[in-house]
């Protein structure tokens, strides 16, 4: 296992001459684990649209290490991410690290274009991440972003209770920034998904995100070089853990979305 301080991923001699596939980064969210985005990549491989590569640690302190590999023949390379602090709430932070991962990516393994699969709080920190670092000429642009039940809104007290920031203004403040007609995220050159649960044709929630919070995303994507789609799922696997673990339905939309075109 190979591993990297944050002041060391610049240091990474840049090989470009290993051309590979665009990979597609799996982020999962608050208190996530390895099982959290397990189910996606491991069955979206069987399936034959996709192969399981490396996996990045971030560490609490940002050092990232590398697990796997990654050969130039792999086809629709994932790469699965996880965070040694799965429970931290400032999303600003992880979207640091994510900066760093990136970067890495780059400078290791010559990658200019990425995807991204995040679920839930993963998706405050990939958002923050594209209207703060995405501007950079030199930095890996995204190509297809895949939301699953993001909570872009502040929740209920009720729900969250251990991430105190689900109810910061700083989270409505963010939000406005990525609606703003001069936002960074307005400019890119990207398609997005925007995938939603729902328990019950009444039960307009996941039982963690409701679904006005995540349907608030397509008030982002209207940039003139952006799609936006959105699926809506309901019954007990569109609950808001069992979307990414156990949903064949979701993992259908996301083959389709992400690597039907490449076929």
């Amino acid at each position: 296992m190979e591993s990297y301080s944050q002041q060391e991923v610049l240091a990474v001699t840049n090989n470009q001459s290993q051309k590979r596939q665009v990979p597609t980064l799996f982020f999962h969210g608050f208190g996530g684990t390895v099982h959290s985005m397990d189910y996606l990549i491991d069955q979206s491989q069987a399936d034959g649209y996709a192969t399981r590569t490396l996996t990045i640690f971030v560490s609490p302190k940002g050092k990232l290490s590398f697990d796997g590999g990654w050969p130039k023949s792999a086809k629709n390379p994932e790469i699965q991410v996880l965070f040694g602090n799965n429970h931290e709430s400032d999303y600003h932070q992880t979207a640091k690290w994510i900066d760093s991962i990136v970067k890495m990516l780059h400078h290791k393994y010559g990658v200019t274009k990425f995807n991204a699969v995040a679920h839930s709080w993963g998706n405050n920190a990939v958002m923050y991440y594209l209207e703060k670092y995405s501007d950079d000429k030199n930095q890996p642009q995204i190509d297809s972003l895949v939301n699953i039940a993001a909570p872009m809104q502040v929740l209920n007290h009720n729900i969250y209770r251990r991430n105190e920031w689900r109810y910061s203004p700083q989270l409505t403040k963010d939000f406005r920034s990525y609606t703003a007609p001069d936002s960074v995220i307005h400019k890119l050159h990207i398609r997005e998904l925007n995938i939603m649960g729902q328990l019950s044709m009444k039960d307009h929630f996941d039982k963690a995100v409701p679904v006005s919070s995540a349907k608030s995303l397509r008030r982002v994507f209207k940039g003139p070089h952006q799609t936006y789609e959105a699926r809506i799922f309901t019954g007990r696997r569109a609950e808001h853990s069992a979307l990414t673990r156990r949903n064949p339905r979701v993992l259908h939309d996301i083959e389709s979305f992400l690597w039907e075109r490449n076929k």
